[in-house]
């Protein structure tokens, strides 16, 4: 019986690294195999070192970005630390001083001074009401015409400047005199305006009362501008003449007499008129004599003729004188208040003057 065939032992097997199974002898690789295997370890080596080189990079601009705006932070941050921050700002403010132009400079200092002078203007007690001066009042009195303009002391001067473009050109107090002159129809006129310094003058231009004239319900007190200054009713109003053989309408206070024709009238105004300028006249002379209060009457008459009736002092009778043109009225009347005055007509009978010619008739 043929020895069976010995077995023939198997390669003895070894452990790779890797854990697979081969035999003791591996089999040899061709070079061109370890070529590729080269290669190819060398091109994943390369992109190995490329990701750690990208990997590393991005790790430096990303602590470097940080960085950036920390100092950015800082920048923009206010100085904590007290030298390095003030010195800096010293820097700068010295810069843009050392920058500012001549012309800047101009304007800088005249921008001041426009603004110190404001502030004068506005708080200096120069340019506040201190004093109030009143002239020309007679009936009213200064107090009252100060409490009727609204004005206190204490006020700026030009606090009160207004009314027309006018007014407020010249510095006046238009709606002050406005006031002044609503308030009382005696009050002709006024003029208010400030005086520099602390100071506001008040000029006053008051009606005076030159006849009266009957109406229904009394008799109206007039001035020689026709206004209606009062109504009274009783007696009859002494001291100034009646106006009579006017076509009045009506009479209101403050306003002009309402009539139906100006002509009678403004010719008794007119004669009233030179009365008062020969009694002016007169007074700055020294004489006292009220030529005006000896007037009885002024009658208007048709054919522009008009009569005055007179209270001769001294003596129990009148006179009256007839008047015709009124160009010399002035000379006229300044005659007969001499004659009224000298006793002319004390030891005369005759009752009527005329005085429409040259020459003086009495009969």
């Amino acid at each position: 019986m043929p020895d069976k065939e010995e077995k023939k032992p198997k390669d003895e097997i070894t452990v790779v690294e890797d854990g697979a199974y081969d035999s003791q002898e591996p089999a040899k690789e061709s070079p061109k195999e370890e070529k590729k295997d080269g290669k190819k370890a060398e091109e994943v080596s390369r992109a190995e070192n490329k990701k750690t080189d990208d990997s590393s990079r991005s790790e430096e601009s990303s602590e470097k970005k940080p960085e950036k705006a920390e100092k950015k932070i800082e920048k923009n941050a206010p100085a904590q630390s007290g030298k390095g921050a003030a010195g800096g700002a010293a820097f700068d403010f010295g810069k843009m001083i050392r920058n500012i132009p001549v012309k800047g400079w101009l304007l800088i200092i005249m921008l001041l001074m426009i603004s110190i002078c404001l502030m004068l203007f506005i708080f200096h007690r120069s340019f506040h009401v201190q004093e109030i001066h009143v002239t020309g009042n007679q009936r009213i009195s200064a107090e009252q015409i100060i409490e009727l303009s609204g004005i206190r002391k204490g006020d700026h001067l030009m606090s009160h400047i207004s009314g027309p473009l006018k007014d407020m050109v010249r510095l006046r107090y238009g709606k002050a005199r406005q006031k002044i002159i609503n308030s009382d129809p005696y009050i002709a006129d006024a003029k208010v305006y400030p005086h520099y310094p602390g100071e506001v003058y008040i000029e006053v231009t008051e009606r005076r009362k030159v006849a009266y004239v009957a109406i229904p319900d009394g008799y109206a007190i007039i001035a020689d501008d026709s206004y209606v200054l009062e109504i009274v009713t009783g007696d009859v109003p002494t001291g100034i003449p009646e106006i009579r053989g006017l076509p009045i309408r009506s009479a209101q206070i403050g306003k002009k007499l309402d009539l139906t024709s100006s002509d009678g009238y403004d010719i008794c105004i007119t004669i009233l008129g030179a009365i008062l300028g020969a009694d002016s006249n007169a007074h700055q002379d020294g004489d006292d004599f009220n030529f005006l209060s000896h007037v009885i009457c002024v009658r208007y008459c048709e054919n522009m003729t008009t009569f005055i009736d007179l209270d001769i002092p001294g003596s129990d009778h009148t006179i009256s004188v007839k008047l015709g043109s009124l160009q010399t009225i002035s000379d006229d009347m300044t005659w007969l208040r001499y004659a009224v005055i000298s006793g002319y007509f004390t030891d005369k009978p005759g009752t009527v003057l005329d005085m429409t010619g040259k020459d003086y008739i009495l009969r």
